[in-house]
């Protein structure tokens, strides 16, 4: 159980236009301004030991935005009175303490909290470890078909008596700390899956014979797992001969791709490399910013080659079918004009 464990719920505003920047060299979408936390710090029973609440003046997106407006019960008179950003953020970092682990119920407050301490020139390598408490309370309380996971949802569901409104972010971080305390909370959080560790399972499934496991972490571009040579360079298992992929890459999933590599050396001479194997590539965006990649060799069988010359011959005659579609509508066009 972490000694310093921060729950925390974010309210963001929105503009009524896309704002871009420059993010490390890649150019991101900023997903909202922070205009109000709510936090609370918890011991190993979920029982509250401290709290914090701020509202916060927005220096990107300072019109309050209808529809933020109309959820959060926020006012534009509640953003012009709130803390200035930087001043706000840099205290509520102040208050979680260097050590402090955090949870949210969901995933979406982290991304836009490191985005907001970007922008605002602050420290943005914190949090470095955080839990997606959803996953801890599907753990001990399987989701039933048309059960929504909204919190409002789940607190309604639980019998939890609804004394403070939703929407507002410490009232939400107060809901989720009565969920937790529900919860064997030290057991979910000890068997929390590791980045790698969740990788790994989605990427290597069983049965199988899986090799030359690595996980890439702190790119910004998704598609450096084929781009960068470090990643997409991978060794024949049995003679360390680079190997040879093939030009079709299949998706895997919404997040992973496939292909079957051959080794120059082992090819045609038989043995667990002879017939090539299959290169494997599974990604993850853990903080909504940073991909990860996760890599191996799995070694084929009978049926996975037969599977794969099958889905290949389907890719290409999807793709022979796209081009004869995209010649007439350009034959077409041209006709026209």
């Amino acid at each position: 159980m972490p000694r310093n464990l921060v729950l925390f719920d974010l309210e963001w505003n929105i503009g009524y236009q896309p704002f871009l920047f420059n993010y490390h060299g890649v150019q991101q979408t900023f997903r909202g301004e922070i205009i109000e936390i709510g936090a609370v710090k918890i011991d190993e029973d979920a029982n509250v030991l401290d709290t914090f609440s701020i509202h916060l003046r927005p220096r990107i997106f300072r019109c309050l935005q209808h529809h933020i407006a109309k959820v959060t019960g926020l006012t534009q008179e509640d953003l012009d009175k709130g803390e200035p950003i930087i001043q706000g953020l840099r205290r509520f970092m102040k208050w979680c303490g260097p050590d402090a682990e955090f949870a949210e119920w969901g995933m979406d407050d982290v991304p836009v909290l490191k985005q907001n301490l970007f922008l605002c020139n602050l420290d943005e390598s914190r949090p470095t470890v955080w839990y997606d408490l959803q996953q801890l309370f599907l753990r001990e309380y399987p989701r039933k078909e048309g059960e929504g996971m909204k919190l409002e949802n789940v607190v309604t569901r639980m019998g939890i008596p609804l004394e403070r409104p939703f929407h507002d972010a410490l009232s939400d971080t107060l809901y989720t700390a009565d969920l937790c305390r529900m919860l064997d909370l030290r057991a979910g959080l000890a068997a929390y899956p590791s980045e790698e560790d969740t990788l790994r399972q989605s990427l290597c499934p069983t049965p199988g014979d899986y090799r030359d496991f690595k996980v890439f972490r702190g790119y910004l571009d998704q598609s450096m797992w084929k781009l960068d040579p470090v990643i997409g360079t991978m060794a024949c298992p049995v003679c360390g001969t680079a190997l040879q992929p093939d030009d079709v890459w299949l998706k895997k999933g919404s997040s992973g791709w496939y292909t079957l590599s051959q080794c120059p050396v082992c090819k045609g001479r038989g043995g667990e490399a002879g017939r090539g194997v299959f290169q494997k590539y599974r990604m993850s965006r853990r903080d909504g910013l940073h991909w990860a990649f996760a890599r191996c060799v799995q070694m084929p069988d009978d049926a996975s080659l037969v599977r794969w010359k099958k889905q290949k011959a389907q890719y290409l005659e999807r793709q022979r079918l796209k081009a004869e579609r995209q010649a007439a509508e350009a034959e077409a066009a041209r006709h026209i004009f």
